[in-house]
């Protein structure tokens, strides 16, 4: 193939090149315009008063970016003012126009619709973008939103629920959304939502927030040992410390036991765990339901393989003592039924001399007022037989049972010996 060559005379050539030299500066001028607006629409303070005075200026210099007037639509949005909401829906609109692939753009012009009350428009504009985007959890979110405030309650509920199920941070505003929408009725929200194990834990997170506990780990309750121990072991958790701080001890309790169940301790509503000590104890960082120690230096507290009653163990105390102060506790708190009528009973042995008393007290820990108390504990060098009967105030549903000192002076409180305890527990 032979070259050809163009050749122009010297007076043309010169203004085909300048031509194209201007074309050049005028495109490069009109590219670095458009990019520069581009830019400083993805920046606009829209919190600044400045920010309408930025928007129309990036609309007016980039009039065919969809970016711009985007951004603009944001910023007009945000004002709230009545002007500024329908130039708003303008913008919206305007930037769909220029980009009718965009689901993003499609779902804020859902939402301006909305606010303008062109109800059939914005289920419009969410249904194009969950064509665009079907899999994505928050256009299902947003169009599930708008169903449900236009009344179309189950499809809406589907919606957010399929939203739910892809995005675990919509469970909690769904079941929100629910109870509200049903007047709290906690059957309805789950037949709204699905029952599933994604709703039953997201109710349960929701309605321990609400304080209402019992409906709480009802919802907790459905979900099955292994999503409690693992998947949802969070929500647990925070149902856990929020029963506590509300002293609700039966809710707690149960709650305790899931979430301990792979464990040899699992606190049981109306048994004392451990009683019989063979899964050692704490002395210090023990649960709410396993035995505590308190602090101090005195008695020494440890388990006795070589005397016990049953099993493997017992409890050994320890004392070598002259200070008041020096005396430590051993207590567990108990869930129970309120107004139920209990008798604590246990095992001891004792050779102890001291002036103090020792004996078991149940108290409501709700206000530490003494429910009951034992007789003092005698001398015995076999095993013996202690109890203490009583009926739990309807005020609360958990009982403490302490073992305790008395009779002590002010400062002085001799005592040396040694106690021990076997196989206590609780019946109702």
């Amino acid at each position: 193939m032979s070259l050809k060559i163009l050749k122009l005379k010297p007076g043309i050539g010169h203004i085909v090149i300048f031509a194209i030299g201007v074309l050049f500066v005028i495109a490069a001028y009109f590219f670095i315009k458009w990019n520069f607006a581009n830019l400083i629409a993805t920046r606009i303070d829209t919190t600044q008063p400045e920010a309408k005075i930025v928007a129309d200026w990036i609309v007016q210099t980039a009039p065919d970016d969809p970016l711009t007037h985007y951004a603009a639509a944001i910023v007009y949005e945000r004002t709230f003012e009545p002007d500024d909401l329908t130039r708003s829906l303008a913008e919206y609109e305007t930037s769909v126009a220029a980009a009718p692939h965009n689901y993003l753009v499609w779902i804020n012009l859902g939402r301006a619709r909305d606010r303008s009350g062109d109800e059939t428009g914005a289920e419009k504009a969410f249904a194009r973008a969950l064509a665009l985007a079907p899999n994505y959890a928050s256009v299902k979110w947003a169009y599930g939103n708008s169903l449900i405030r236009h009344q179309k309650m189950d499809e809406g509920f589907a919606m957010i629920a399929a939203a739910a199920a892809s995005d675990t941070k919509y469970a909690n505003p769904a079941s929100s959304i629910a109870l509200q929408v049903t007047d709290g009725d906690v059957t309805q929200a789950r037949r709204l939502l699905g029952d599933t194990p994604d709703t039953n834990a997201a109710l349960a997170d929701v309605l321990v927030t609400q304080k209402r506990y019992e409906d709480a780990f009802e919802a907790w309750s459905r979900l099955s040992a292994e999503d409690k121990a693992t998947k949802f072991k969070e929500i647990g958790q925070r149902l856990f410390t929020l029963s506590i701080l509300a002293k609700k001890f039966r809710v707690a309790a149960s709650v305790a036991g899931d979430l301990n169940s792979g464990t040899g301790i699992k606190p049981v509503p109306g048994q004392v765990t451990d009683g019989s000590f063979e899964n050692g104890i704490k002395m210090r960082n023990a649960g709410t339901f396993e035995w505590n120690i308190d602090e101090g230096t005195d008695p020494q507290i440890g388990l006795s393989a070589a005397a016990k009653r049953s099993g493997n163990y017992s409890l050994w105390l320890t004392f070598d003592s002259f200070e008041s102060k020096a005396f430590r506790s051993i207590f567990q708190t108990v869930a129970v039924v309120p107004g139920a009528t209990y008798e604590f009973e246990g095992f001891y042995r004792a050779d102890i001399k001291s002036k103090a008393t020792f004996k078991w007290e149940v108290i409501d820990p709700t206000n530490s007022v003494r429910i009951a108390v034992s007789d003092d504990l005698a001398l015995a060098g076999d095993w013996t037989t202690l109890r203490v009967k009583f009926t739990v105030p309807e005020s609360t549903d958990g009982v403490l049972i302490r073992f305790i000192r008395e009779g002590c002076g002010v400062a002085a409180c001799p005592v040396t010996g040694k106690i021990a305890f076997d196989d206590l527990s609780l019946k109702q």
